[in-house]
């Protein structure tokens, strides 16, 4: 494998590696209010060369980044200053199409076609209609700050600071299931079937769809889980304990490499042999595993 660093301005706190259409571009956004265009294919020129376009639309810190599901072309950001931002990715420019005020900073999104969840500082899980720009269903099922949310077409799971991992029935339009874990999951990803939880207990757990729990596995990581990945090519971890882990992507979850970074990893990706990890230093550091 192989990896360089990024330069950054603030901490950096989501990373997302782009797909088709946009693929071989991947973007970042920190506390120092922009988002960051990269192309991967320039990943073994000098990393100043890999950054390929910035954003300041923002006024606060970025949280998370996602890409419209499905082959999408629109971007999302949302961030601290409580707004929202959609942006269509054409060759590596960002252009703002519209915006949506929230009130609350926004921590998560899951960007489905055409309709995105995002939950807020506020403790709200919100279903927005992109189409027709209008509020779907805002649902409470949590006491803190809302951390994560993932979905499938029959339910929306979402994590909070209250340590409770919710999941609402969308067909019912009410909760299904809320269970307390004993710590905070930091991050949750739906890959059908399964619902992949990670947190600050060092497990990964594997849900199936109606909250029953099908595998637990520790990590090894000695200190919390900051952030997952998951895909049908691997599971990656990062962990305030400064390393980086990669596990095959099925319920046994062996490990198949690990290595460790100079700074934490707040925020992690993976796609296609490219690991991405958005760090505490305010850099951005990427590891190609070549063939």
């Amino acid at each position: 494998s192989s990896g360089i660093n990024a330069e950054y301005g603030g901490d950096v706190h989501c990373v997302k590696i782009l797909s088709y259409p946009a693929a071989n571009l991947a973007i970042s956004g920190s506390r120092d209010k922009t988002i960051c265009v990269y192309n991967l294919n320039l990943f073994e020129d000098a990393s100043s060369q890999c950054i390929i376009n910035t954003n300041n639309d923002h006024n606060g810190w970025i949280w998370t980044l996602n890409q419209e599901a499905n082959g999408g072309t629109k971007i999302v950001s949302g961030s601290w200053d409580s707004f929202i931002n959609f942006y269509e990715i054409g060759r590596g420019e960002l252009e703002k199409i519209s915006d949506i005020a929230v009130h609350s900073a926004i921590l998560c999104t899951q960007f489905e076609p055409n309709f995105l969840l995002y939950g807020t500082y506020s403790k709200l899980v919100v279903g927005y209609d992109v189409r027709s720009a209008t509020v779907a269903f805002k649902v409470k099922q949590h006491t803190k700050p809302v951390l994560s949310v993932a979905s499938s077409e029959n339910y929306i799971w979402s994590t909070g600071e209250d340590h409770a991992l919710s999941c609402h029935d969308r067909r019912a339009g009410k909760l299904f299931k809320r269970i307390r874990m004993e710590r905070i999951s930091s991050s949750i990803q739906y890959t059908d079937p399964y619902l992949w939880v990670s947190g600050y207990d060092g497990f990964i757990k594997c849900f199936n769809q109606e909250m029953k729990l099908v595998s637990k596995f520790d990590s090894g990581h000695t200190l919390p889980i900051t952030d997952m990945a998951h895909s049908t090519g691997a599971t990656v971890t990062a962990s305030k304990d400064g390393t980086v882990k990669l596990f095959t992507p099925n319920l046994k979850s062996n490990l198949w490499n690990s290595f460790m970074l100079d700074s934490v990893a707040s925020c992690i990706d993976y796609k296609d042999g490219v690991v991405m990890a958005g760090c505490c230093d305010s850099t951005v550091a990427f590891w190609k595993y070549k063939n």
